[in-house]
């Protein structure tokens, strides 16, 4: 059953899925990751109640070493769990140079391995990311499951991780109070999960939960961050914007974070103006076309998009393509960068 999954579809299917004889995490999320992980050792305990644990690391692995360990037997258990974390760096063995031949052969000889499996022993392979044009990678995708690990990019993710969590509880929450508890929590599933379970716990063995409860739990919403800089880029208000960004620095979020927000209002903006330049009413824009927003939201979109002409996009995703490659490169602190692109996007002199 080789296939890939997000993990919030994973997630859903877990309790159906049988014992593969090897699963590749891809991502940096380290709360996914460790959730994940958790839930193909609950599903390996199914047909296999003890085994041995062994973790191994990419970057320190020996070809030599790494062949042993494929073939060998446990000898504390009848069944032996093998986790190979820091995958995208196979072959880098003195951790500062990259191998490329190298980190291809220890990924045939991974898949090699897989096409025939001993049924006693399951692998584990982890990475932030894999390299898909290597015919190795390839091989080992289609022999095992990949379950992918993509940080959250818009509400509506969080919703349907939402409807997963309330069902998987046998709680049920009407749609304002949905609203509500989504407004309030930060886009992430860690801050995210540690609010609902304060709520579960508040509703005890009450089975709904309603608009009072989320306000009880949750008295505070997001500091109306993302809310606010989006009002902000659509007002063109360079002064705030760039007010909101040095908070968002200061608050621990990371510059590409920041920069890919921006791209998405942007991209939203183009894409409403794509539309009516289609002839879509506003109305069929606002029902159809924005679901990715909460209701609130889409009025303030189609104000924010007459506010940028189309003319100015291809610009304007210029600037932002431009700033990412100087954050990589390091060409100068990140707040500067950011602060010059919203200028330029904004036009000041």
């Amino acid at each position: 059953m080789a296939k890939s999954l997000k993990c919030n579809h994973f997630f859903e299917q877990a309790a159906s899925l049988k014992t593969q004889p090897g699963y590749i995490i891809i991502g940096d999320d380290g709360y996914l990751l460790d959730k994940v992980y958790q839930s193909i050792k609950s599903i390996i305990r199914k047909s296999m109640p003890t085994f041995e644990l062994l973790t191994l690391y990419g970057d320190e692995l020996k070809f030599s070493e790494l062949s042993e360990y494929l073939d060998s037997y446990s000898i504390f258990s009848d069944n032996r769990l093998l986790i190979i974390r820091n995958c995208e760096r196979l072959g880098e063995e003195d951790k500062n140079r990259k191998q490329p031949e190298l980190h291809k052969r220890m990924a045939e000889l991974i898949a090699n391995y897989l096409t025939d499996p001993d049924s006693s022993q399951v692998i584990v392979l982890i990475a932030d990311s894999v390299d898909n044009r290597l015919a190795s990678w390839k091989k080992l995708k289609e022999l095992c499951l990949t379950i992918e690990c993509e940080p959250i990019k818009y509400p509506g993710e969080m919703r349907a991780w939402l409807e997963t969590i309330l069902r998987n509880h046998k709680k049920t929450m009407d749609n304002r109070a949905k609203d509500l508890f989504l407004n309030k929590v930060e886009l992430d599933f860690c801050t995210a999960e540690n609010e609902i379970k304060k709520l579960f716990v508040f509703v005890g063995d009450r089975s709904h939960i309603d608009e009072k409860d989320v306000t009880t739990t949750l008295p505070t919403t997001r500091a109306g961050t993302l809310t606010d800089f989006y009002k902000a880029l659509g007002n063109r208000n360079t002064k705030e914007i760039i007010n909101k960004v040095n908070d968002m620095l200061d608050n621990d979020w990371a510059d590409l974070q920041i920069l890919s927000n921006i791209s998405r209002f942007f991209l939203t903006v183009w894409k409403i103006q794509a539309l009516q330049n289609k002839h879509y009413t506003n109305k069929e824009i606002l029902t159809s076309h924005l679901n990715d927003f909460f209701p609130s939201q889409r009025e303030a979109y189609l104000a924010y998009a007459a506010k940028y002409k189309p003319e100015e996009l291809p610009t304007v995703f210029e600037i932002i393509l431009e700033t990412d490659s100087q954050i990589k490169l390091s060409m100068a602190e990140s707040r500067v960068l950011l602060a010059l692109s919203i200028v330029k996007i904004c036009n000041d002199k």
